[in-house]
């Protein structure tokens, strides 16, 4: 898919190196090598440089350019998502994001701002149990109290279908309003980190891992 950028890092990318040679590779090995590789061949920067293109496409209206790293160890699929201000821009969510890519995509808003949430599927950190992880955002303007422009984050990685349940979609929705610019959270030895810039068309990056693989 076009807005997924990066090699895939798998079983065959660690066997080609001498210390994973002649051992079992875990999802926390590939996971490490993942964060590891963050940054390789330019692919964050390619990943930000898409999003930005689609910005100037779409013009000076309030959005929110988001980015997504995978590195839980395996590959991560679409589950859901949902608006509560704007709506997906003029590329959809990237359906498939394997272990070492990023995912980029543009959320645009509308007269109440940009504010959603995406549901992706993976495994844990504990026994590779199938669990969900969402990003969530909150891009708005606030008239009141003179507050100006209002941005928040909020990520957890949960159990199979937690955050097709209303009740928890609307408490997850409450702590984006309130968690601001940075937020991290563990469960089942995963680990899922998001924060946002500031202005009208902030950049939304999170990143998605094991506890295990950044904690070794």
């Amino acid at each position: 898919m076009a807005n997924v950028f990066g090699n895939p890092i798998t079983d065959s990318t660690l066997k080609g190196m001498a210390e994973y040679a002649d051992r079992e590779i875990t999802a926390v090995d590939r996971a490490r090598m993942a964060v590891n590789m963050k940054n390789a061949n330019m692919k964050d920067m390619n990943a930000h440089t898409y999003v930005e293109n689609l910005k100037r496409q779409w013009g000076i209206e309030r959005s929110t350019l988001c980015l997504i790293y995978n590195a839980t160890g395996n590959t991560m699929m679409l589950v859901g998502s949902e608006d509560r201000a704007g709506h997906i821009g003029p590329v959809p969510y990237p359906i498939v994001i394997q272990n070492g890519q990023w995912g980029a995509f543009l959320h645009v808003g509308d007269s109440y701002g940009s504010t959603a949430g995406v549901v992706y599927r993976g495994k844990n950190g504990k026994i590779g149990n199938d669990c969900d992880y969402i990003m969530a955002w909150s891009n708005t303007h606030r008239r009141e109290k003179n507050i100006g422009d209002y941005h928040s984050v909020s990520t957890e990685a949960r159990e199979v279908n937690h955050f097709t349940n209303a009740v928890r979609s609307d408490l997850l929705y409450q702590k984006s309003q309130t968690t601001c610019y940075n937020y991290r959270d563990s469960w089942e030895g995963c680990l899922s980190i998001i924060s946002t810039g500031s202005g009208t068309s902030p950049v939304v990056e999170a990143t998605f891992t094991l506890e295990d693989a950044v904690n070794a």
